[in-house]
């Protein structure tokens, strides 16, 4: 019980629409995180805004997110993929595993088996 409502309360804020309009075909076909992840970094990037993709791994799945630091000047750190959209964090940009553990901690509560940055 208790599980279930701490992860109620830490979804709150989750869901988020990032800063650009994702492409038209996202979201609409399965297994296709990573070109969706590197649709939206390539898109960000195109607007000026300091993103990378980012591959997690859990004992479970693998997954491709798109890491970026929005607005520009706040930089505050976001994880966008087509199920949650973007989903504020608090983790060190340059580190891969503090960003996958922190998007995992509000997300799936899945623990961190790997993180790397794709580039």
């Amino acid at each position: 019980m208790w599980r279930g409502i701490v992860a109620a309360l830490s979804l709150v804020g989750c869901g988020g629409e990032p800063p650009i309009k994702p492409a038209p075909w996202v979201g609409k076909y399965g297994n296709a995180c990573l070109p969706e992840a590197i649709a939206m970094t390539k898109g960000l990037q195109a607007h000026g805004i300091q993103a990378k993709v980012l591959r997690v791994q859990t004992a479970k799945w693998s997954h491709a997110v798109c890491v970026y630091l929005y607005p520009p000047g706040q930089n505050k750190l976001w994880v966008w993929d087509s199920h949650w959209k973007s989903v504020n964090i608090r983790a060190w940009y340059a580190d891969p595993s503090s960003v996958a553990r922190a998007w995992l901690n509000k997300t799936s509560f899945e623990p961190l088996v790997k993180a790397e940055y794709i580039e």
